[in-house]
C-alpha cells in the first residue's frame, strides 16, 4: 500500500474513535442562536469551516503564483526563440571559433 492511503485510513480511523468516544451532547450558542448537538459533530464541522477559509484564504496567492509562472514560461520561450535566431544567423566561420 502507498504511504497516503495507509495514512488516510489511519485519520479515518482515529476520526471514528473520536466520534465514538465524544458523542456527548453540547449547546453552541452563537450570537441568538443555539443549537445542540453532539461535540464530535460540531468539531468536524468547525473544523471544516477552518479548512474551507484557508483554501479561500490562500485562492488569491495561488492564482497569482499560476499568472507569474505562465509569464515566465512565455518569457523562456521569447528567449529561446531569439537564441535560436542569433544562432542561426551567425555565419558559418563564427561556430569554429566558438568551439576552440
Amino acid at each position: 500500500m502507498q504511504f497516503p492511503v495507509v495514512l488516510a485510513l489511519f485519520i479515518a480511523i482515529a476520526i471514528g474513535l473520536f466520534a465514538l468516544q465524544n458523542s456527548a451532547m453540547v449547546t453552541i450558542s452563537f450570537l441568538s442562536l443555539h443549537y445542540n448537538g453532539s461535540l464530535a459533530l460540531i468539531l468536524l464541522i468547525v473544523f471544516i469551516s477552518g479548512l474551507l477559509a484557508g483554501v479561500f484564504i490562500s485562492i488569491p496567492s495561488l492564482l497569482r503564483k499560476r499568472s507569474d509562472l505562465r509569464e515566465q514560461k512565455r518569457r523562456v520561450k521569447q528567449l529561446e526563440q531569439s537564441l535560436a535566431r542569433n544562432t542561426a544567423s551567425l555565419p558559418s566561420g563564427q561556430d569554429r571559433i566558438d568551439e576552440q
